[in-house]
């Protein structure tokens, strides 16, 4: 950590990047005189809110990696994970050890530089085979499902799915919503964090130093580190432009009967990555079907971004911002994304007619996104006392357990090799993440994890929508 130990820390962002390194922060006796506090904009005063990416029904729990890293990394989170006492994170019912078929298609074609899904799924395999192994597991927890027919004999499905896949039956699902809670009620029985429900409306400085977050409201809140953890927002706070993105992904809901819940209860987790399609086994009779994919860019101009460096001016600049209920955005699936759901209802699931079925509801989840899939977790490079951890794309919440001294390690400087992996990283193309000429230019996740069509605008979506239903008319 940059000098001696801060007095305070002012954290943006009660998600789990947030939360878990304030746990982190009041368990270090070194911190033991570090004031914290917590400001996220909340709507009804409950932390995290509920529109983060963190908080959901559920969660995927995998060691499933092409990233041998991330694989050892989660296979020590699901140590805590699968541990059941009452009040153990994994306890409750807040982790479920179903099992996960990951499966892929050969890709027809495939963008310079970026990794197919199949690269993802035999390479996952690879690691999780690897490291089960040391663990003393026998081989039948892992096995490969060699085509389509054999993941279809498996699930009692007659679709798709894959042109090849395996079962691991040591990953599984977490109730992401129940799981925060719990971290939330650890961190506030410390007594040692003051949580602040307010809209930051920017980072502050004094020459080349951040010094704090002024409010929507007008207070000021300082601290000796700033460290914004804001998720898919950051980059509406700080210049991230061409390393991190906001995207979002689609999510839906249906209710499912008891007799339906007891079969699709015993399924595993099954996501395909050609696709970005998976489907969640319920604990409950709601069923939820959603899309890890390349996400939906929502382009817009912002303000108060901090910029690069002392040396720049803040000026406005377009980038991708979540659009959710917080601030009265959209809340309704594109056509396309119905369609697609109900699809993966109707190959995934080995029940007829799911797909027909109206949503309880739908969301969009919107992940803060980087090129390779790699956190961005340092002291930015241009500003003193601004640390941030962003970037989670898409899979930040199974690391739960461990990620706040994890990130803790990086701010003291002993990070690791997955500090190496998570610093600030330079721009190879200007351009990415930039409105040129009137056309946003999105980042792409190029690590094979991501199905579906890059650089959706939601707007343009929405609105190619619009005139197609008005010329119907």
């Amino acid at each position: 950590m940059e000098g001696n130990l801060p007095s305070s820390i002012l954290i943006v962002g009660s998600g789990v990047f947030g939360l878990s390194t304030a746990w982190a922060l009041t368990k270090r006796r070194q911190f033991a005189k570090t004031s914290i506090t917590i400001v996220d904009n909340t709507s009804n005063g409950q932390f995290p809110p509920e529109d983060c990416a963190s908080v959901d029904s559920s969660r995927i729990i995998r060691a499933d990696y092409a990233d041998s890293h991330y694989t050892a990394l989660a296979t020590e989170a699901q140590k805590e994970w699968r541990k059941q006492g009452k009040n153990d994170l994994g306890g409750q019912g807040r982790y479920t050890e179903s099992g996960l078929i990951l499966a892929a298609h050969h890709p027809t074609e495939l963008k310079v530089g970026a990794k197919s899904g199949i690269y993802y799924t035999k390479e996952s395999w690879k690691n999780c085979v690897e490291i089960a192994k040391k663990q003393g597991y026998s081989k039948d927890k892992i096995r490969p499902l060699e085509n389509a027919e054999a993941i279809n004999e498996y699930l009692g499905t007659d679709s798709n799915l894959g042109d090849w896949g395996y079962l691991n039956t040591l990953s599984g699902w977490a109730d992401a919503g129940r799981g925060m809670k719990w971290l939330y009620e650890q961190v506030e029985a410390t007594g040692r964090v003051n949580f602040v429900n307010a809209k930051v409306e920017k980072l502050t400085s004094e020459g080349d130093r951040v010094t704090g977050a002024q409010l929507a409201d007008g207070r000021m809140l300082t601290g000796d580190v700033v460290y914004v953890a804001a998720g898919a927002w950051t980059g509406s706070l700080i210049d991230l432009r061409g390393r991190v993105e906001a995207t979002g992904h689609v999510l839906g809901y249906i209710d499912i009967s008891d007799k339906e819940r007891a079969i699709l209860s015993k399924q595993p987790v099954v996501l395909n990555l050609s696709s970005g399609l998976f489907i969640i086994p319920p604990q409950e009779n709601i069923l939820k079907v959603a899309r890890h994919s390349f996400g939906y860019l929502n382009p817009v101009t912002v303000r108060n971004a901090l910029p690069l460096s002392p040396l720049s001016e803040r000026s406005p600049i377009v980038v991708s911002k979540p659009s959710t209920t917080r601030d009265a955005g959209v809340n309704r699936l594109p056509h396309e994304a119905d369609i697609d759901l109900r699809r993966g209802l109707a190959d995934i699931s080995p029940i007829k007619g799911l797909e027909k079925r109206p949503w309880k509801g739908t969301r969009l989840c919107w992940y803060s996104d980087t090129k390779d899939g790699d956190w961005l977790v340092d002291w930015h490079p241009g500003w003193k006392g601004l640390f941030i951890a962003t970037g989670d794309s898409g899979h930040g919440y199974k690391f739960l357990p461990l990620l706040g001294d994890k990130i803790l390690d990086c701010m003291l400087g002993k990070g690791g090799p997955l500090g190496d992996k998570w610093k600030w990283k330079e721009v190879d193309d200007e351009s990415i993440g930039k409105e040129i000429n009137g056309k946003f230019r999105g980042l792409i996740t190029m690590d094979g994890s991501r199905g579906g069509c890059p650089g959706i605008v939601l707007e343009e979506e929405l609105r190619r929508e619009s005139i197609a239903e008005a010329s119907k008319l």
